[in-house]
């Protein structure tokens, strides 16, 4: 295969996206017919769609992303991190309800134990000379 000595022209990230909107909007038959009029292959159409989904055409006149800050964000690219944040807050709030009843079954535990504590008696005890006596007092001297 011989390459060819002609570059493709210069297009702005504007001209990029008006042909991006185009070829998105014709219907299935007619993409085709889009990106030969503009001399495109679908290669180059799907990288231009990529960049634009991923914020790599930034605000600068080039295209190039910006230095400093974040860049403003496209549609699609935008509701990809909405629904991947919708996602994990969903992940979060049933973590939480796990983590709720966890915490309400270990009180509950800890208020049974308590009761039986309170309600278990201590036994005497015993000393050497067969006695009893309590556990507050005072061995006999």
């Amino acid at each position: 295969m011989i390459k060819s000595s002609r570059r493709a022209p210069f297009r702005t990230v504007a001209e990029k996206m008006e042909i991006l909107a185009e070829y998105e909007a014709a219907p299935r038959g007619a993409k085709g017919e889009v990106a030969r009029r503009h001399n495109l292959g679908s290669s180059t159409i799907g990288r231009w769609a990529y960049a634009r989904d991923h914020d790599e055409f930034g605000p600068g006149l080039k295209g190039n992303r910006s230095r400093y800050g974040r860049s403003a964000m496209t549609p699609n690219r935008q509701s990809a991190e909405i629904a991947k944040l919708r996602r994990e807050l969903a992940k979060a709030q049933a973590d939480r309800e796990v983590l709720n009843a966890a915490l309400e079954s270990m009180g509950k535990a800890h208020a049974l134990l308590e009761k039986l504590a309170e309600s278990a008696e201590p036994e005497p005890l015993n000393d050497s000379f067969g006695t009893t006596q309590s556990p507050n007092s005072s061995p006999p001297e």
